[in-house]
């Protein structure tokens, strides 16, 4: 974790701050990133980071935007949320025109007083906190996937239709999930669950057999886990499958998107682990930029997430406002650009999944179609999508 470090060291964790794009001619459209080296979301981070640098070489190959080549200059936060404004600042002083905020939820919703102050947009590739894209100081605050609440309303109907009335929940203790669970554990309860446990571990824990064992004495039907995902979460589901196996277990959208996380886990620690995805078979979108990002990265590959697929898509929404704005228009203009984007397919999601926003929507996801409910295999890996349930479009 980035606890200890400095602000100093947050700010330069990046080297120079300088990537994908031409060398700087004066005239490059500057894109400002802040994301997360050394914290709790740095493995959603680099995710999102390797379709963010994949768009931004595809748009400068093919001539860039209005001929001006896309420059990424990134800065770490450590998901702290309270260096995260400073982070913002500085990436403006050097002179972006748009933030792409792909850090914490918590430092999303930390820097809306800054971006409403700078007059310049702040899109959230990966972030699912419904507070950011909501009043107060939301104009200038966008995100692109389903926030919480829709997928606390997925996970609702899912429990209904499997007959699960008694959860327990195990979370870590991030300022992040600290929100999200405010959203989510209310809408569950609103439905008729009972939440019969709700245990929490440090980050940085290192044993969760007490709280698990508390948990496997309250006898819920179902054990949802609600994590940042990473190490932490596979101890959970490592513990958990040694103390009560025979309980079916819920996630979040992290550890099915973070593949250098799943070696971690025990043989067959993770089967049947159904989670929050947004990647779907049957989007060509999906299988062309699953392709993309294989001739890239070769052996590394492991397969198309969500984070990345959507980190992908927030650039190109991004080329595109700043097309609609003019290549010459000022960082508050841009924004008018974003909200002028109506039905934008996406790369994650079902086939015909879309994007708008509008001056009152500032959530891209244009319904639940966003949403793909899938499980693991015994072998550790995502498989197919969960037949017992799966979210109507709306």
């Amino acid at each position: 974790m980035a606890t200890s470090l400095t602000f100093a060291a947050l700010i330069t964790a990046c080297g120079d701050g300088k990537d994908s794009g031409s060398s700087s001619s004066g005239k490059d459209i500057v894109i400002g990133m802040v994301e997360d080296t050394s914290g709790g979301t740095a493995a959603t981070s680099a995710e999102a980071s390797t379709g963010i640098s994949l768009a931004i070489d595809e748009i400068n190959k093919a001539g860039g935007v209005g001929g001006r080549s896309l420059k990424l200059i990134r800065q770490s936060d450590g998901s702290q949320p309270s260096q995260t404004p400073a982070v913002v600042r500085k990436l403006v002083s050097d002179g972006a025109r748009v933030i792409i905020m792909n850090s914490s939820s918590a430092s999303a919703q930390q820097v809306k007083p800054v971006v409403e102050q700078e007059k310049i947009v702040a899109v959230s590739a990966t972030n699912i906190a419904t507070a950011i894209a909501e009043p107060p100081n939301n104009t200038f605050s966008f995100i692109l996937a389903n926030p919480i609440t829709d997928i606390g309303t997925v996970y609702a109907a899912a429990f209904k239709k499997t007959g699960v009335t008694k959860l327990a929940v195990i979370t870590d203790d991030s300022p992040t999930m600290a929100g999200l669970n405010k959203g989510l554990l209310p809408i569950f309860e609103q439905s008729g669950i009972t939440i019969v446990a709700n245990e929490k571990a440090p980050l940085n824990s290192t044993d969760v057999a007490p709280q698990l064992s508390r948990i496997a004495g309250a006898k819920p039907d179902a054990l949802f886990v609600s994590s940042l995902g990473g190490q932490l979460e596979v101890l959970f589901h490592n513990t958990a499958h040694q103390i009560m196996p025979d309980t079916p277990r819920i996630s979040l959208a992290s550890i099915g998107n973070q593949p250098e996380t799943w070696k971690l886990a025990k043989p067959g620690a993770l089967r049947q682990l159904v989670y929050a995805s947004a990647i779907s078979a049957d989007n060509e979108r999906s299988t062309e930029l699953g392709g993309k990002l294989k001739a890239k990265l070769g052996e590394k590959y492991l397969g198309l997430t969500a984070f990345a697929a959507q980190g992908y898509d927030t650039v190109y929404l991004l080329k595109q406002a700043i097309e609609k704005a003019g290549v010459d228009s000022s960082p508050a203009q841009v924004r008018d650009g974003l909200e002028q984007i109506s039905k934008f397919p996406a790369s994650w999601g079902r086939q015909g999944f879309t994007m708008s926003f509008t001056s009152s929507k500032h959530v891209g996801s244009d319904g639940l179609c966003g949403i793909v409910l899938r499980r693991f295999t015994e072998q550790n890996q995502p498989g197919d999508n969960w037949a017992d349930y799966q979210p109507q479009c709306s």
